[in-house]
């Protein structure tokens, strides 16, 4: 039984094998045969350091962390280390040592500081200068004395050149401490920090009688309170005294004209000069405009599909800026849901207004009342030589009166007066048959004409007849007699005009 499984497996051995069978068995025995061949220099070029002269280098792993600037990779100076050749030998470059240290002190540093404020943009420095830059005391008295008139009484100049502190805070608007705190959370401002530096002249000390618990700081607030009143007393009771007829409606519109906030804003900003010039106004604070690309240039008017060029550059909206080197000192608020944005007209407003304030703190009322009247009711106040109110006044007036209905409201007047009722008359005309007549119509009261008008039509002649007739009643007329009624004791009231009489000049606008 051996000697015949001995016999078979010779036969097997001794069989010839299929021509896949030997394949795969020789490429087995390649294989085993490279295999520590392989292996050994896999290993090799694993302990082998890289050369820098080599040209395979391996595929980059994508970091999640951001690229670093290319000025920290500049600035930054890293030890030199071994460096293998690529033959295999280790040489060994020499050593840094200040590198090294400088790079373990800045590591130190980061760790040590791990906040530090960036540097100042040019808005900011602007702001800087203009906050801690206040205007030198001859400048102050400059426009001290540029503001004076002479005193009714003893013919004196009126001017508070005497006392500077008041006129300084004329000049200072609430909204520029405010400036002051917002800027004190970016920069050292205190006086701890730098004692030299100052914000105003006179005022940099709090105000020891403040009712808060918060630092406040002096302001023209509370004399522009104190003017604003003043002016509405002084331009009141001269229009009611040169326009005796003027409905009500037109009188408030008649003492806005004259003292509201753009006329105080350029009486302050032209006459007295206290804003700073117009480049001045838009550099400071403002961050240099961006440089207007050629598609802006060239597709800027097809933005939400209207006409004209897309305006490139900083906007004209309520920023928190500040005014600039001049005599006003104030910070640009933008508009909250507590309080109303503060804008330069607003500034200078309250700057005129301070300044009557001032006026009547220092010399009394009727030096407050001829300063107004000087700087800005000198259109208003009537000519002493005649008994009619001031021309210009009647001009500048002209426009605030509009009519719906001139003809209802003349006889309305006329009945109330006990007057005749009112006619239209046709005055001339010319054309009625042709494309382009022209018809002038008269409205008279008895025989006394009260108006004249012109038309394409006799219905429109009328109609602006009536429209001239009540102007002239409302702003023609006597003044009244008796004087004003902030004389006090003097004033003895006011007597009414007898009658209508014709302005002097023509009222039709």
């Amino acid at each position: 039984m051996q000697r015949q499984l001995s016999s078979m497996s010779l036969v097997a051995r001794s069989a010839p094998r299929p021509a896949s069978a030997r394949t795969h068995a020789d490429t087995a025995r390649r294989n085993c045969a490279r295999q520590p061949q392989h292996t050994a220099r896999q290993l090799a070029s694993n302990a082998r350091p890289l050369s820098t002269s080599s040209t395979s280098r391996a595929r980059p792993v994508i970091s999640p962390r951001p690229p670093i600037p290319a000025e920290v990779r500049k600035s930054r100076s890293l030890p030199s280390s071994t460096i293998a050749d690529p033959d295999g030998a280790d040489t060994e470059s020499p050593v840094d040592t200040e590198a090294i240290e400088a790079h373990a002190n800045n590591i130190k540093s980061v760790q040590t500081h791990t906040f530090e404020l960036p540097p100042l943009t040019q808005g900011q420095l602007s702001l800087l200068y203009a906050y801690t830059t206040p205007p030198p005391e001859s400048a102050l008295t400059a426009f001290a004395n540029r503001i004076a008139i002479p005193d009714p009484k003893t013919g004196e100049p009126l001017s508070l050149a005497s006392d500077l502190a008041i006129v300084e805070q004329a000049l200072i608007h609430e909204s520029f401490w405010d400036g002051v705190r917002a800027l004190q959370d970016v920069l050292p401002l205190t006086s701890a920090n730098n004692p030299t530096r100052r914000y105003t002249n006179y005022h940099d000390i709090r105000l020891s009688d403040s009712p808060t618990t918060s630092e406040v700081f002096a302001h023209n607030g509370s004399l522009a309170a104190l003017g604003n009143s003043l002016l509405g007393t002084f331009a009141t009771e001269l229009v009611l005294e040169s326009f005796p007829n003027l409905p009500t409606r037109a009188a408030k519109a008649a003492v806005t004209l004259y003292v509201g906030p753009k006329s105080l804003a350029a009486v302050a900003g032209h006459l007295w000069g206290v804003g700073p010039s117009r480049l001045e106004k838009a550099l400071v604070g403002h961050e240099p405009p961006p440089r207007p690309s050629k598609k802006d240039l060239a597709y800027g008017h097809l933005v939400e599909g209207r006409g004209g060029a897309k305006k490139v550059g900083p906007e004209t909206g309520a920023k928190e800026t500040a005014a600039g080197p001049g005599l006003i000192r104030w910070n640009r608020k933008p508009t909250t849901p507590m309080k109303d944005a503060v804008l330069f007209e607003d500034a200078m407003a309250s700057v005129a207004r301070a300044v009557v304030g001032a006026i009547y703190q220092k010399h009394g009322f009727v030096a407050a009342r001829a300063f107004a009247h000087a700087h800005f009711l000198a259109r208003l106040a009537p000519p002493p030589s005649t008994t009619l109110a001031s021309p210009s006044a009647a001009t500048d007036l002209t426009p605030l009166l509009k009519f719906t209905q001139p003809t209802k409201v003349l006889a309305a007047s006329l009945a109330q007066y006990n007057l005749p009722p009112l006619r239209h008359a046709l005055l001339k005309e010319t054309g009625r048959l042709s494309a382009h007549p022209i018809f002038v119509s008269g409205v008279f009261s008895g025989d006394v004409k009260l108006g004249e008008g012109f038309g394409s039509s006799i219905r429109m002649s009328e109609f602006r007849a009536s429209e001239d007739a009540l102007r002239r009643v409302y702003l023609g007329g006597g003044r009244q007699k008796g004087g004003l009624p902030s004389d006090g004791a003097l004033f003895e009231g006011w007597t009414n005009a007898d009658g209508w009489t014709e302005v002097d000049i023509e009222s039709r606008s």
